[in-house]
């Protein structure tokens, strides 16, 4: 696409050449206003006639330039995009020179060094954007030292402050460090800090996690205990309670009437969302740091919090266990055991405790497992027990596992989970799972049709139905009208028909039959 700036620039050159035209710094300065200024500017850009000083000059006058709307016979004009433009067409060597000595003055621009100091609440100067955006663009054409430099520079124009920053100008901060790449995400450190809202908190270290090196996720972990720590601490909650009141003045006037209890309740909630909304969710990206692994567990353990609710306690540690996900060191599996079979510990966080154990893939745990499995009287806790056990332990504990079901009583949803998680085995224990629908038991049977279910061929049709007669009765909860073996056996018949696609095939078949 040719360049809207092509035709005076040619012009100019032309002057340049047949006529020897002077050209100074108060001529680019004039011609940021008017409108053929640009093509004249880009032409003073790419002129070898002229030093580099003044080549620089009117190279930061398009970032200076404020964009143009369309007008009448003529189109926008964006001076970042018209440098972008020009610097591409520089010799090499010229444009990597040109850049470097653009460094300084671009770092000023995104500091606001050269422009009166901003009201924080008309938000950030359009000037300070452009030149992220015009650093950015250029930066592949700087020098190494240079180039380095500008690249720090850019990522702590958003480090500064992340939340208000992240997405300002043409490209966010996601889009410069993942291009930018380890050396950016190191830099993202300095953004991490308790004020941070939740969100900006887990993008930057959404962002670290990905991008950066294993020095820079040591870093940020340790930052993010430390600032989970301090959003625990009394400090935290009583600034919280100070901005709370400015807003409440702000809003209802010097001399409205506070009530410090609705106050103090209120920054006690801000305090656990950020919390459980940031740090925690900000911890999850980083959990293969032993630091936040850690952590997470000492807050998982923690069933008190002064002047906290049970339910928002157990919020945090259901949060603090979910964060654990896929991060749990195989030393952390006693300690999680604990919280999964302790009697006091509420459900929600059993369930993440097993979880959490599943993760760790740790067979040591069988050991703890199998005295629950075996002799508990909740099925519901033995489900996942068992479940547990065949998940760590694979092929090698199904013979033991078969053996251990001598409850009198399973619920239909417990066998089912296990048919399902001897099927989803790999391999699975196809040939021992068969044979146990031979057994006396009739929840060894039970499991194995489940099995069935799943993992039956039209070869093993004939196994299923073959119990449809069973008249062994099921005892527990939630049979419905599954109350034998053979009703069981009849609905996974019909399962295993659907799954391979036979079912209208029969219903054909026996109507014909009926004609």
């Amino acid at each position: 696409m040719r360049s809207r700036t092509a035709a005076p620039v040619i012009s100019l050159l032309l002057c340049i050449a047949m006529s020897g035209c002077k050209v100074t710094t108060e001529d680019i300065d004039y011609w940021m206003g008017t409108q053929k200024g640009p093509g004249k500017i880009v032409a003073v850009l790419l002129a070898d006639k002229y030093e580099d000083e003044l080549r620089v000059h009117a190279a930061l006058a398009l970032v200076r330039m404020e964009p143009r709307p369309p007008s009448q016979g003529h189109d926008p004009i964006d001076g970042v995009t018209e440098l972008q433009a020009a610097v591409r067409r520089l010799p090499e060597g010229t444009r990597s020179r040109l850049v470097d000595l653009m460094v300084d003055d671009l770092v000023q621009m995104m500091r606001g060094e050269d422009t009166p100091q901003a009201n924080e609440a008309e938000g950030i100067p359009p000037l300070q954007i452009r030149a992220k955006d015009a650093a950015f663009l250029v930066l592949p054409y700087a020098g190494e030292e240079r180039g380095a430099q500008l690249r720090d520079e850019i990522v702590d124009w958003f480090a500064h402050d992340f939340s208000g920053r992240n997405l300002a100008g043409n490209f966010s901060a996601e889009q410069v460090v993942r291009q930018l790449g380890a050396p950016a995400a190191s830099r993202l450190v300095n953004a991490m800090n308790a004020q941070l809202p939740s969100q900006a908190l887990v993008k930057v270290a959404e962002l670290i996690s990905t991008l950066g090196s294993g020095s820079t996720k040591e870093a940020a972990a340790q930052r993010l205990v430390e600032i989970e720590r301090e959003m625990e601490s009394d400090e935290f909650t009583t600034d919280l309670e100070q901005r709370l009141i400015r807003q409440l003045r702000a809003t209802r006037g010097e001399d409205a009437e506070i009530n410090p209890e609705q106050v103090h309740a209120a920054a006690v909630l801000n305090r656990e969302n950020s919390i459980t909304l940031g740090a925690l969710p900000a911890m999850k990206h980083l959990n293969d740091q032993t630091v936040i692994q850690d952590r997470l567990l000492e807050m998982a353990q923690r069933t008190t919090v002064e002047g906290l609710a049970a339910a928002k306690i157990e919020d945090r540690r259901v949060k603090a266990l979910q964060a654990m996900e896929g991060g749990v060191r195989r030393e952390q599996v006693d300690a999680l055991l604990d919280l999964a079979l302790g009697e006091g510990s509420p459900v929600a966080i059993r369930d993440y405790a097993f979880d959490r154990i599943a993760d760790s893939r740790s067979t040591a745990a069988i050991t703890r497992l199998w005295p629950v499995f075996r002799e508990g009287t909740d099925w519901r806790v033995r489900w996942r027990v068992g479940s547990l056990i065949l998940t760590l332990g694979g092929n090698d504990v199904v013979q033991e596992f078969f053996n251990s079901l001598t409850a009198t009583e399973y619920a239909r949803e417990e066998l089912h989970g296990y048919g399902e998680r001897l099927a989803s085995m790999r391999p699975p224990p196809t040939e021992f799972v068969l044979g146990q629908l031979t057994s006396s038991d009739w929840q060894d049977r039970c499991t194995a049709l489940y099995f069935l279910e799943r993992r039956a061929e039209q070869a093993d049709i004939a196994r299923i139905t073959a119990l449809e007669g069973d008249t062994a009765e099921t005892h527990g909860e939630h049979w419905d009208d599954q109350t034998t073996v053979g009703t069981l056996a009849t609905g996974v018949a019909r399962a295993v028909r659907e799954r391979l696609g036979q079912g209208s095939q029969d219903e054909e078949g026996s109507s014909d039959e009926g004609e």
